[in-house]
């Protein structure tokens, strides 16, 4: 076993895993007196499935991972496997108290396989309680709030604002430009003229996206604004929440933007927190990025959902919409979901509605098609020659305050990363405005915030402009309002250009996405999906068309039992 340990060591060295991977390697050993070099292999690989986002290790799966190949786990014989890490005290069944879990072929870090059930159990108790009632003045403030619709069209969103008043959970997932905050508005209006009293908290996983929430409600709603979900549920120092099983949030009902990126974790604090009676509505786009933390939760919800519903929900809806079918899907959860497909984004000759669809569906030779067909969209080879043009404009319209573009990259390392990029960008912008290099401060500095600080009430994710305030102190003024000195910083990065990751809940009138040169673990047809629907007028890809249809062949799969789990 210490010859094993040693070569997880190297493995370590060579970057393949981690420190935490190795560290629990360690502690298994110790545990387990008889630890095999399979037991041993098999958590080393659970916990760098974990850390790379997925709920759990699939052990029927071990052939395509390199790292299983790696740790001489993908040829063994599943079954001899599964069995010989029976034998192990550590590794226990579902419902024992055991550091892992063997749930029939899938392993589990305790932890993760109690939060899975734990959500699952949720969403089938959500799924067996009967619709709430349709009165007659709900059924006419539908009719009222959707009067311009065109008659005999099946209007997804007017299906979506009768099912929030039926349902006490609703999912309403569409890519950009669908209307998910044009229907929240509906939801809302239709709420409160249902109960005047209601009391409703909207929610994002950002500040940004909470921003843009707030945003696009109606002001004629006062009283109403959106938050992070982190300060909704009360978040505290230590990483627990104010508010969770035994101290319950007061709402009636309680709206969530931007779905796709809570991850496991925050989904069992929300779930925890909610009152019996609460009516939870998420808003997201199933296709976007997944959570940069565990699990890829909405989509799994929404994976076999399909715009039909059980015969008793469509007797509800059919008394005024007739269009609608019988679902076939065998997930349980379909009934609580809506899928809006009809974009409505007023640039829509843009072609970037088109482009994300092709992207979206994978299909390498409509997604050239349509950069053939529309001038807003495009995808360029890199070269000197146009990444010194790209950067010059692009400072050029920060200097000017004009702030509708925005540089992405798929890496934060490399020649079009974000760490390179942005010093480049920097040193482009003090030239122009003959600001010393060695000037760490000036006005129109624009960082990003890398680390929750509880200290200044910042958030990782939240973009900040530096300007001088009245007493000729360099500050940074936050999306969020929050104006701090620039000494009182910890955590931050330059933020010229930022991951896309770091883009979710955001929009930008123009995008640039730079990719890395050749295709690594984070480009997949889903952070391309994700990049270029963050523009709302034009987005340029720079990349190679070779590369670029590698990542649309490449889907990120993440692994849970969501899906199984919720399935009838």
């Amino acid at each position: 076993m210490i010859k094993w340990l040693k070569y997880l060591e190297e493995l370590k060295q060579e970057g393949e895993i981690g420190l935490f991977e190795l560290e629990f390697a360690r502690f298994i050993s110790t545990l387990e007196t008889r630890a095999s070099k399979n037991l041993i292999s098999s958590v080393v690989l659970l916990i760098n499935d974990q850390l790379s986002g997925n709920i759990c290790t699939d052990l029927t799966a071990l052939g395509d991972s390199v790292l299983a190949t790696k740790l001489k786990l993908s040829s063994l014989d599943v079954a001899k496997l599964i069995d010989e890490l029976k034998e192990f005290d550590c590794v226990g069944k579902p419902g024992e108290y055991t550091p892992v879990i063997l749930d029939n072929d899938r392993l589990y870090l305790h932890k993760y396989w109690s939060y899975e059930n734990e959500l699952t159990d949720w969403l089938k108790e959500k799924a067996q309680k009967s619709d709430n009632d349709l009165s007659k003045s709900d059924i006419e403030s539908v009719e009222l709030l959707f009067r311009d619709s065109i008659k005999d069209e099946l209007n997804l969103q007017k299906v979506a604002t009768t099912l929030a008043l039926i349902k006490d959970f609703l999912i309403i997932s569409g890519g950009p430009g669908t209307g998910k905050t044009f229907t929240v508005n509906k939801i809302i209006g239709a709420l409160k003229r249902q109960n005047s009293d209601v009391s409703i908290a909207l929610a994002a996983p950002t500040g940004k996206a909470a921003e843009r929430l707030s945003e696009s409600i109606d002001l004629e709603l006062e009283g109403i604004e959106a938050s992070t979900l982190h300060k909704l549920l009360g978040a505290r120092k230590n990483g627990e929440f104010k508010f969770n099983k035994e101290n319950k949030l007061y709402f009636d009902v309680i709206i969530i933007d931007e779905a796709s990126m809570l991850d496991i974790r925050l989904w069992i604090s929300l779930i925890r927190a909610l009152k019996t009676s609460t009516k939870l509505i998420l808003l997201g786009d199933k296709d976007q990025l997944a959570s940069v933390e565990a699990g890829s939760i909405l989509g799994d919800i929404c994976i076999n959902a399909d715009n039909g519903f059980s015969v008793s929900t469509l007797n509800v809806l059919k008394k005024y919409e007739n269009m609608l079918e019988k679902s076939d899907s065998k997930n349980i959860i379909n009934n609580h979901v809506v899928l809006l497909e009809k974009s409505y984004r007023a640039k829509s000759n843009s072609g970037i509605s088109e482009f994300g669809k092709a992207i979206n569906e994978q299909n390498v030779d409509k997604t050239f098609q349509v950069i053939d067909q529309f001038s807003k969209v495009d995808i360029m080879p890199p070269s000197s020659k146009l990444l010194l043009e790209l950067i010059d404009d692009y400072t050029a319209d920060l200097i000017s305050g004009e702030n509708g573009s925005q540089f992405l990259c798929s890496n934060k390392k490399g020649k079009l990363g974000t760490v390179e990029l942005n010093k480049r960008i920097e040193s482009s912008i003090k030239e122009k405005l003959k600001i010393p290099s060695y000037a760490e401060w000036y006005v129109g500095r624009k960082i990003i915030i890398t680390k929750n600080d509880f200290s200044t009430g910042l958030k990782n994710g939240e973009i900040g402009t530096c300007y001088k305030n009245d007493a000729n102190e360099f500050c940074i003024r936050f999306d969020s309002s929050v104006e701090i000195l620039t000494q009182q910083l910890k955590h931050y990065d330059l933020a010229y250009t930022i991951t896309v990751h770091k883009s979710q809940g955001s929009e930008f009138k123009h995008v640039f996405l730079f990719l890395s040169d050749t295709l690594n673990s984070v480009l997949t047809k889903e952070l391309l999906y994700t990049a270029v629907t963050r523009a709302r007028e034009s987005t340029l890809v720079i990349g190679n068309k070779g590369l670029v249809a590698e990542i649309i062949k490449k889907k990120i799969k993440r692994i849970s039992s969501i899906p199984q789990k919720i399935q009838k």
